[in-house]
């Protein structure tokens, strides 16, 4: 008995270690720290003054901000620089006027490239912003300040980059790429962001070529990074500032803290919501990596892509991609002659293995699709789901003792690992080390003939400390207890189950069908506290968008919301929803899904576009329109229709269509924070062809709507995105 339970605890800390590594940051640093030191509690002083209120592109408080950076750049006896530009996004249709401050720290060597840092100082409509992203504009700040406190200088320049518009489309950074003559200069990109307000600083993107990106990280230490989640970015529909700088195709690393996402793009993006210890790992990185990057060679040695992770004491293990393949052989390799030596029980191993996947798959599906609202990021619900995967794996081996035995078991299961590891190595080799490193070692221990039990709890050990904390992060911090993150928790339980059978035979041995109950009582245990705890709270809050939509071209006026009727609260503010004019759905770039009910027209000053020319153009109808907004317009949308748009550009800038994300069937393009004097807008359509050009004004709050009363927002309640906004549509005909 006494066996069983040391296991226990001995499995259960190896996976609690892992997720604290993962989640949990460095203790900040005092402001008594010496001056070269980055500090926290210095930093924070900037968050404090960034943000007060919401700073979206367009508010007069985003001048305020822009004006405080200048003030501490001149502080530090740096130069500070204002580039104003119409941003043109690569990745989105969205435009706009974009101020972005520049700083320069010459180095010793004035002929050589430089580093580029860059932060993005906008934030949404709805929120302060203080993690995304006025934690890394402060570690910006805080950084520069201990590099000036040096007594020499490094070696290389460094370009600073506060960049405007990240949130309405990565327009600032799209106008340094384009238009400011640094950008020639630059040798290497670190982009620093935040995607909630906790947890520590991942390094989750690079540019092309990272194995050189990855080694200078190694050497800077203390870095929480790997090569999979480079390898899962890549895949997936998000983008940040770092976007607009691959066509310049430079070395990059990107870093963001994840915790506290539920309060991402919301009124909960607050100081006091935001942790010391993740400023610190932004600052504690990006200082490290500036000094390191600094004073040695640029530009950086051309490499291929690696495969990088880190462990306690070893730091980050880097290798070249070139490797993952050889590395998964020889693993294979071993397990071969485990199956040649011990062919007994190995085929129904196989077979457990794989239905004990198939089985734990479904329960993520499942266990996924039940998770609603703030248990998204539950860590008890993440738990449930691990435990029940668990419990039905365990379940599957103990049915199949009955042609195999423990050691069959286990090696079916590392025939399943080196299939995995294979696949891996040669489709996605940044993620090949999460299969092969663990099948190395357990097949390596496997074929010792005796004195197994510590090598086994060193695969033990290795196993779950790259595993569990990976689990958590995907599960938890990053996707959630829903759709993908519960099934990537669930499958991973299992097929580490699969290696660990050595030590979970300890624990269920003899146990009969308690061996299977305790883990899913467990995993019940944790549901019942998620749902006992779990509640819409100031910490876990519910979004809401409240919108007053009008119609300039008819006396139509609508009250509602864009994200939902997801809380009584909205619902009972919004009323009984009608049904809805098609206009109101074209209200966004993107389109949204607007409901709500008609209430009295306020006649708010439309927007409008003005013909400057018309004219033909390489055998197309060139029309010109200047394009105006009524004052406190944050956001115009301007859509064509009727005709196909050939080629277009926006105050003089072409529009390069190549890299976005998304095609929509007409043109549409959202201008951001448009001058008093308005935006030239040119678009060419066929010759013969008429448009009509749709204009939707978003300026920040509600105005007073007769009969209309929105109460106060209980505290579980916040405003995202957006915020409350209001919209005046019209369509104009040429």
């Amino acid at each position: 008995m006494l066996k069983r339970i040391g296991t226990a605890i001995g499995l259960f800390v190896l996976c609690a270690w892992s997720i604290l590594r993962v989640a949990r940051p460095p203790s900040p640093v005092p402001a008594t720290a010496p001056d070269t030191v980055f500090s926290a509690e210095r930093a924070l002083h900037h968050v404090e003054a960034i943000a007060r209120r919401p700073h979206a592109v367009g508010m007069p408080e985003h001048d305020q901000v822009r004006d405080y950076i200048s003030a501490q750049l001149t502080t530090m006896g740096l130069r500070s620089q204002l580039q104003q530009a119409t941003g043109i996004g690569t990745r989105y249709q969205e435009a706009g006027r974009v101020e972005n401050v520049l700083a320069w720290l010459p180095g010793s060597d004035p002929k050589g490239k430089g580093l580029l840092l860059v932060a993005h100082y906008d934030g949404v409509g709805a929120g302060p912003a203080a993690g995304d992203d006025g934690a890394a504009v402060a570690a910006l700040l805080e950084t520069l300040r201990a590099l000036r406190a040096r007594k020499t200088p490094l070696v290389h320049d460094v370009f600073v980059l506060f960049s405007d518009g990240e949130e309405s489309g990565l327009l600032g950074a799209a106008a340094f790429v384009r238009e400011h003559p640094w950008a020639k200069d630059v040798s290497m990109v670190l982009n620093f962001e935040g995607r909630g307000t906790g947890g520590r600083s991942f390094m989750f993107e690079t540019g092309p070529g990272n194995l050189d990106a990855a080694r200078v990280l190694r050497r800077a230490g203390g870095a929480t990074a790997a090569s999979v989640y480079t390898t899962v970015y890549r895949t997936l529909p998000n983008d940040t500032d770092l976007s607009e700088f691959a066509s310049l195709g430079l070395p990059a690393m990107n870093f963001a803290f994840t915790d506290g996402v539920e309060l991402y793009h919301t009124s909960g993006d607050n100081l006091a919501h935001l942790s010391p210890g993740s400023l610190q790992h932004h600052g504690t990185q990006m200082l490290a990596l500036t000094k390191q990057i600094g004073n040695g060679p640029l530009p950086r040695p051309i490499t291929g892509d690696g495969v990088f992770f880190d462990l306690p004491i070893l730091g980050l293990v880097v290798y070249s991609e070139r490797w993952s393949i050889p590395l998964a052989l020889l693993a294979a390799v071993l397990v071969v002659v485990l199956v040649v030596r011990d062919r007994t029980g190995v085929l129904a191993g196989v077979v457990t293995a794989a239905i004990g996947l198939a089985v734990s798959g479904l329960i993520g599906v499942v266990g996924g699709a039940l998770v609603r609202g703030p248990g998204v990021w539950s860590g008890a619900y993440a738990g449930s789901v691990v435990l029940f995967a668990l419990a039905a794996t365990l379940a599957c081996q103990r049915v199949a003792l009955r042609w195999s035995s423990p050691r069959g078991l286990h090696v079916g299961a590392m025939i399943v690992w080196a299939i995995l590891a294979l696949v891996a190595s040669a489709m996605v080799p940044g993620a090949s080390y999460l299969f092969t490193w663990p099948l190395l070692f357990s097949a390596a221990v496997a074929l010792r003939s005796r004195g197994r039990a510590v090598p086994e709890w060193a695969v033990a050990a290795i196993t779950l400390l790259l595993l569990a904390g990976l689990i958590y992060g995907v599960s938890v911090l990053l996707l959630g207890v829903a759709g993908p993150g519960a099934i990537v928790a669930a499958v991973f339980t299992s097929l580490i189950a699969g290696l660990l059978v050595p030590q979970l035979e300890t624990i269920v041995a003899g146990a009969d069908r308690l061996g299977v109950a305790w883990p899913a009582g467990a995993g019940l245990a944790f549901a019942i506290v998620g749902m006992a705890t779990v509640r819409s709270n100031a910490d876990h809050p519910v979004r809401s968008t409240l919108v007053y939509a009008e119609n300039a071209d008819s006396t139509d006026a609508w009250f509602g919301t864009t994200l939902g009727l997801n809380d009584a609260w909205v619902r009972g503010t919004i009323g009984a929803v009608g049904a809805a004019p098609a206009w109101t759905k074209r209200l966004a770039e993107t389109g949204n899904q607007f409901a709500g009910r008609a209430v009295a027209r306020v006649a708010l000053e439309a927007p409008s576009a003005g013909l400057v020319r018309d004219t033909l153009l390489n055998g197309a109808r060139r029309v010109v329109f200047r394009v105006t907004a009524p004052p406190g317009t944050t956001a115009l949308v301007m859509r064509a229709t009727g005709a196909p748009v050939l080629s277009a550009s926006i105050d003089g800038r072409v529009v390069d269509t190549t890299r976005y994300r998304y095609k929509t069937r007409d043109w549409v393009m959202e201008y951001a924070a448009p001058p008093d004097s308005g935006a030239i807008v040119a678009l060419s359509i066929p010759v013969g062809a008429h448009i009509g050009f749709e204009l939707a004004a978003w300026r920040p709050g509600i105005p007073s709507v007769p009969g209309l009363n929105i109460p106060k927002r209980p505290p579980n309640v916040v405003p995202s995105q957006t915020g409350d906004v209001t919209v005046v549509f019209r369509v104009l005909r040429f």
